[in-house]
């Protein structure tokens, strides 16, 4: 009975469903993969909130760079669990795990290049890596996810391969700016031992709060690292009499090889970037960016706080010749226009900046140089300054009065030449309407 009901059963079965592989394989589906949002914007709006108010001292800052922050750092893969010690700063949760920013902090903190590498006597840029993960990188993730006029900050690295002299070695190793002003740089050793030569260079390039590059920010913040140590400060620019006396600790030494120093760098990078976020609406439009190379049509100029690079390509060199002679000159009929001494004057925007310009050219003209390139665009405003606030720049068409050339200055008539086709003084004098409209 029980072989018989087995063969009736059998005969009666339904033939078993294809599995669904079988199914797929012989039809056409739409696959549809449910990809998780990147919620990095979100974190970034909720971590980067403005502060109340900014201190005027670079001593206030210190309570700014110690506040909790107003959530925890994101995580991938439960370093919390892994680090117990900082359960208190970071987390993992599901719907964010998968963020940019989760991410990167996860392989900060997980990443054996950190405890392995040798940071101590090596070049410094070997620290590039390690130092640009923990401040470069996360300001970059918190200024893309929160838009430039949130967060507006552009961040460069000095080079040492700029142009033929040694002025690239007064900017910082890491640059900041927000709206124009440097509010953030950093000084980078290779060695630990080094570390007080880079805590003077923090004093020695750019300590002068002049309100043309700062406006009316007296403090800027700042970074040493020497070998894995690093620590933060601020200099405060209400007094330049000794900049050193002017240098507050903003946080303790920090070993970028240790978990904890980690995260409590980044806490304050986030810190900062409040603080970036808090004064950026308060900067004037017409801040110069000091330590910024400027790229121009033809050439780049960069502003120190005691001087003006300007680099030209040497195919842009206008009446080149012998590129020694050319330079030369031309650093003399520069050393020409900064060493007069001007009496002082009042006059309306209009007769000022006629005044100022006239004053120069008259200087450079009963030295023998003729300019050659007078129009707006060659004259800069110095906000700030109380006489003489436009000064006349860009001599690189400058040349001897009376001296022929080869080429002829774009846009201008022959009306600017004498008859013998000659720049002299009276060139200077000539206004072509069109150009300076």
């Amino acid at each position: 009975m029980l072989q018989k009901s087995n063969r009736r059963n059998k005969e009666n079965v339904v033939p078993p469903v294809e599995p669904v592989a079988s199914v797929a394989s012989k039809r056409n589906f739409v696959e549809i993969q449910v990809m998780q949002v990147d919620k990095t914007a979100l974190i970034c709006e909720a971590l980067i909130q403005s502060f109340d108010t900014i201190p005027n001292k670079a001593h206030g800052l210190i309570s700014l760079i110690d506040a909790s922050l107003i959530r925890k750092l994101p995580v991938s893969f439960h370093e919390e669990s892994k680090y117990p010690q900082l359960a208190e700063y970071i987390q993992t949760s599901d719907d964010e795990c998968e963020s940019s920013l989760a991410k990167h902090i996860s392989c900060i903190l997980t990443s054996d290049i950190f405890e392995k590498q040798i940071l101590d006597g090596t070049s410094e840029d070997m620290l590039h890596w390690a130092i640009d993960s923990l401040i470069r990188i996360p300001l970059q993730i918190f200024r893309e996810n929160l838009g430039g006029r949130v967060l507006p900050i552009e961040i460069d690295r000095n080079s040492k391969d700029q142009g033929m002299t040694t002025i690239s070695n007064k900017r910082p190793d890491f640059l900041c700016w927000t709206n124009g002003v440097l509010i953030f740089k950093g000084e980078e050793k290779a060695e630990i031992d080094d570390f007080p030569v880079a805590v003077s260079e923090l004093t020695d390039k750019f300590n002068k709060f002049d309100p043309l590059y700062f406006g009316d920010i007296q403090f800027m913040i700042c970074y040493v690292v020497a070998g894995s140590k690093l620590r933060f400060y601020a200099i405060n620019g209400l007094s330049n009499t000794n900049p050193l006396n002017h240098l507050v600790s903003l946080s303790n030494l920090l070993d970028i090889k240790n978990s904890w120093d980690r995260i409590s760098i980044l806490s304050i990078i986030v810190n900062i970037a409040r603080i970036i976020r808090t004064v950026s609406n308060t900067i004037s439009s017409t801040i110069v960016p000091i330590g910024k190379r400027l790229k121009l049509e033809k050439s780049t100029i960069t502003f120190f706080d005691d001087s003006v690079e300007k680099m030209i390509p040497l195919k842009y060199l206008p009446y080149e010749g012998d590129v020694d002679d050319r330079v030369a000159f031309l650093q003399g009929m520069y050393d020409c226009a900064i060493g007069r001494d001007f009496q002082l004057r009042n006059e309306n925007e209009v007769r000022a900046m006629v005044y100022s310009v006239v004053t120069g050219l008259t200087w450079l003209h009963k030295n023998s140089y003729v300019h050659r390139d007078i129009w707006l665009a060659n004259i800069l405003f110095l906000p700030g300054v109380r006489d003489y606030r436009y000064i006349l720049t860009d001599f690189e068409y400058g040349n001897a009065s009376g001296l022929k050339v080869s080429e002829r200055l774009k846009d201008w008539d022959d009306s600017t030449l004498t008859k013998n086709n000659k720049y002299t003084v009276k060139s200077d004098l000539y206004i072509n309407l069109e150009r300076c409209l």
